[in-house]
């Protein structure tokens, strides 16, 4: 009779991990696709901002000579400091 008891316990346990496990798995299911949404989004964003970026960047480096001819024509213009 205890045989069939401790076997009943062991079944009982295995169904409930066997339904535990089903459980997990189908979360980790509902996870893996919320993560290949994410994913898609994320590549579609940078596909959309990397010809931006690109732009701007060009836009800066034409700018830079400017900046330094700008910033030359400032400083000749102060007045030298001189220790007294």
């Amino acid at each position: 009779m205890l045989w069939w008891i401790s076997g009943g316990l062991v079944v009982l346990a295995l169904i409930v991990l066997v339904v535990v496990a089903l459980s997990v798995m189908s979360r980790l299911r509902e996870f893996d696709n919320a993560a290949r949404a994410m994913q898609a989004r994320l590549e579609d964003g940078q596909r959309r901002v990397e010809p931006r970026l690109a732009a701007l960047q060009h836009t800066v480096e034409q700018m830079i000579p400017q900046l330094e001819a700008m910033q030359a024509a400032q400083s000749s213009r102060q007045p030298s400091v001189e220790n007294s």
